[in-house]
């Protein structure tokens, strides 16, 4: 009775730790998931930022162009005025564009230089923050390698356990197995301990017989309640 027993209880520390490397290995997997999620965002953020940048380098090489073709524009009205034979009315409204011309293309040309600068800068400044993405991107990329390699480590020691429970279920007579599985698939302790004269699963009182067949030890006993398996101390 006693091997029994033992056997009991050993698999009840099995299947115990077992719980437990699930709840840990379900914990790295929800990390894992998060730090993925994690880099999503990080990408995502960098590349809003790249699209930042690109915006304001296009806008500065439209203004550029801009600048060109007004330039470009009033050269067209001035070699008209100057080689051209055309008549008043027409000289005065070339004379008019090209004098609206010129301030617009001082405006264009402020506004040109301003975006080039702030371009330059920005650039600058991106650079530095890509230097940074990649430096946290890395350090995510470290810790799913860290969280991927704990949870391997997990998973061959749940192997491990995996493979003791069988052994250890291997040498049980066939109707303590049975029942033990099938309290399993209740309960979370198929094997407890008595507190005083109480079931350590239930907490309901056990019957004097009960107590008295623990004392004797001739035989496994369960619970009249609960029919969880019962020893009279741990250790």
């Amino acid at each position: 009775m006693k091997e029994a027993l033992d056997l009991l209880r050993m698999l009840a520390e099995v299947d115990e730790n077992l719980l437990k490397l699930s709840g840990r290995i379900s914990d790295l997997d929800r990390e894992e998931a998060h730090l993925k999620e994690r880099i999503s965002e990080v990408d995502a953020a960098f590349a809003r930022r790249k699209e930042e940048h690109h915006k304001l380098r296009q806008t500065a090489q439209e203004r550029t162009i801009e600048v060109d073709a007004t330039d470009a524009k009033i050269r067209e009205y001035q070699r008209k005025l100057e080689h051209d034979i055309v008549p008043y009315k027409e000289m005065e409204f070339l004379r008019e564009q090209v004098q609206i011309l010129r301030q617009r293309l001082d405006q264009l040309s402020e506004e040109a230089l301003r975006l080039m600068d702030a371009v330059e800068e920005d650039a600058k400044k991106l650079a530095q923050e890509e230097a940074q993405y990649r430096e946290r991107r890395i350090s995510l990329e470290q810790e799913i390698q860290h969280v991927s390699k704990k949870r391997e480590e997990l998973k061959h020691e749940r192997e491990g356990l995996e493979a003791k429970r069988e052994e250890i279920l291997s040498q049980l007579p066939s109707s303590l197995r049975q029942h033990y599985e099938k309290l399993r698939t209740s309960v979370p302790n198929p094997v407890v301990y008595v507190n005083g004269q109480t079931c350590g699963g239930c907490h309901l009182r056990l019957s004097e017989a009960t107590l008295l067949a623990l004392q004797e030890g001739r035989e496994v006993v369960t619970c009249e309640h609960c029919w969880r398996f019962l020893v009279l101390r741990w250790g």
